[in-house]
């Protein structure tokens, strides 16, 4: 028994003398963790156009330390003879990535022509995966009995931005109204946000002095605990065009929804008196603002 504690006390010692970072659980004890971003490659295949004949061979490996490259070669190809490299991307890490393309790396340009999957634009969150398809001609100067090789490498773009939550921008306004503390976003910008959404939005118009509109967004962040469902759709909808104004909401989603689409309707629900829709427009607002958390 008295060992056991022993080890108990030094597990406990070894526990304190670690540093933590946000909460990250498992098995009930807090360690620590890091939110990072990370893209891989999980599976590669190939296949060509031959038929009858079986004279050049395509492989394709993953490789690199995070898994972010395919090495591709090309042996004994001649003219016409097209190559197809099926590939896997997933998203491995917490926090969504702007996936921007794929860089091919063709030292034998004279020789190979290849074409890959456009992936522009796209975002994936985390644990989504998406595929795409290369495919690789042999031209006429193509030399006999030779390999090729080329690398298919990932190009991505962390997510920066993250929505926050509605105490978040409560308390930039409050700060920014001269109370304890300094906001983390300067007044100029904080103002620059409500008159974009006064410009956009058909339920919020701030006026007046720039303390004026403070007060007001403030007053509207953070509605008394017996406040009817309306004040408290309308305070996590402030919430959530802040985000989206600020370029927080980009990437994200919630339950399939776009932050775009949570706005429109909302705002739908308040300006056509839906008031049985507005407890289910306030919870959806609420989680996109805490997606970040």
């Amino acid at each position: 028994m008295k060992k056991l504690l022993t080890a108990l006390a030094l597990a406990m010692l070894m526990l304190m003398a670690t540093g933590y970072s946000y909460a990250c659980w498992n098995g009930g004890i807090q360690i620590k963790c890091y939110c990072n971003c990370d893209v891989k490659f999980i599976k590669v295949t190939t296949w060509d156009n031959e038929i009858e004949k079986d004279i050049a061979t395509v492989t394709a490996t993953i490789e690199g330390c995070n898994a972010d490259t395919i090495k591709a070669y090309i042996t004994n190809a001649y003219p016409c003879y097209t190559a197809y490299i099926n590939y896997t991307i997933k998203n491995t890490g917490c926090k969504p990535v702007h996936f921007n393309s794929l860089t091919i790396i063709n030292p034998n340009q004279e020789a190979l022509e290849i074409t890959t999957t456009n992936h522009t634009s796209t975002w994936l969150q985390p644990c989504q995966k998406i595929s795409g398809l290369t495919t690789v001609h042999i031209l006429q100067p193509a030399q006999q009995n030779w390999q090729y090789q080329f690398q298919i490498k990932i190009g991505f773009t962390c997510q920066k931005g993250y929505p926050r939550t509605i105490g978040f921008w409560k308390n930039q306004f409050d700060k920014a109204l001269s109370k304890a503390g300094k906001p983390q976003i300067d007044p100029e910008t904080l103002e620059s946000y409500l008159d974009q959404i006064s410009a956009q939005s058909s339920i919020y118009e701030f006026t007046g002095t720039r303390t004026q509109k403070f007060q007001n967004a403030s007053k509207i962040l953070s509605p008394p605990w017996h406040s009817n469902m309306e004040a408290k759709l309308k305070a996590q909808l402030l919430a959530l065009w802040l985000n989206y104004i600020a370029g927080w909401t980009e990437g994200y989603t919630h339950k399939g929804m776009t932050a775009w689409q949570i706005i429109q309707g909302s705002e739908n629900a308040l300006l056509n008196k839906q008031t049985w829709r507005y407890e289910y427009w306030k919870n959806m607002c609420d989680g996109f603002n805490n997606l970040g958390g």
